[in-house]
């Protein structure tokens, strides 16, 4: 079944904010929060953890997939409302956090949503001002959160280097950001793989390997039973298919990379209006998995 990421997932198990992205929030003994999305979603994230947690300050984790705005951008805004909050992260994103170019990148992304939902902020600082990583994760780490319930963290680069999925025995779910790729409005599957396309696969037949039954998909949707049992199969033929097109299309075009985003983007995006994401990140990830493909990486 495919759900929309929105409220009680399963008995201690939820998604706050809203669907198009989403954070999820386990409730036990020590509760934890995984990513939170862009700036201006600050506010409502907050106001959801108070009211399932009732005391925000309940909250001690903030575990992050990876360093793209869209996973982080209300960190900061969090860590100032809730004292003692600790983040989580890759220790590559912890050298990436310290970019001076990444946080702009981060601020910059953030702002064009600022000003298209200001009215959701009501004047409150949600600024991205840098993060530190308080909790650096290596791979195959686990951590007990108390009460029977804890997660792996799991090494995923090829969507970014930093790229981390966590796997909660519990629910037997994982909450992998992209490197599990991402639906459009049709349920098509478009991989991710923006750092490294074999990375990105390996780390695909890595979680292929897990006893899955529940995928908390970065955006929109959520995946139970047979659609999480089947999906990192399909994802995985979907990014060999996708990589073939690049190639096709670069030797085509005679290697110009640049009209292979554009006709990728036109018959993608444009003719489709399938894709949930704006033209500009869309735009982004387009060039970064060309270049991928073409450098062989």
């Amino acid at each position: 079944m495919i759900l929309k990421s929105k409220g009680k997932l399963a008995e201690g198990l939820y998604a706050v904010g809203v669907a198009e992205i989403p954070a999820y929030l386990t409730v036990g003994k020590t509760p934890a929060l995984f990513d939170a999305g862009m700036t201006f979603l600050g506010p409502r994230y907050l106001a959801e953890i108070r009211g399932i947690l009732n005391d925000a300050g309940r909250l001690i984790f903030n575990f992050l997939t990876h360093s793209h705005y869209d996973h982080c951008g209300a960190v900061p805004y969090l860590k100032r409302h809730i004292p003692g909050l600790k983040v989580g992260a890759s220790r590559l994103a912890v050298d990436i956090f310290h970019r001076q170019s990444a946080v702009e990148l981060i601020r910059s992304l953030g702002k064009d949503y600022e000003e298209r939902y200001k009215e959701t902020i009501d004047g409150e600082d949600v600024s991205f001002d840098g993060l530190n990583v308080d909790i650096p994760l290596d791979d195959g780490v686990e951590v007990d959160l108390g009460g029977g319930l804890g997660f792996k963290a799991i090494a995923t680069p090829g969507h970014t280097k930093d790229s981390l999925t966590y796997y909660i025995p519990r629910f037997k779910a994982v909450i992998a950001g992209e490197s599990v790729g991402v639906f459009d409005k049709n349920f098509t599957i478009h991989p991710e793989f923006t750092a490294s396309y074999r990375d990105y696969l390996s780390s695909l037949h890595k979680l292929a390997l897990l006893e899955i039954d529940l995928i908390l998909m970065s955006h929109f949707f959520v995946l139970t039973g047979d659609d999480a049992k089947g999906y990192m199969a399909k994802s995985i033929k979907r990014t060999e298919e996708f990589r073939k097109r690049i190639e096709d299309y670069l030797n085509e075009d005679d290697g110009d990379r640049s009209v292979v985003v554009k006709r990728i983007f036109r018959e993608d995006y444009e003719d489709t209006g399938a894709i949930l994401q704006d033209a500009r990140p869309y735009l982004i990830n387009l060039e970064a998995k060309v270049r991928a493909v073409a450098e062989g990486r």
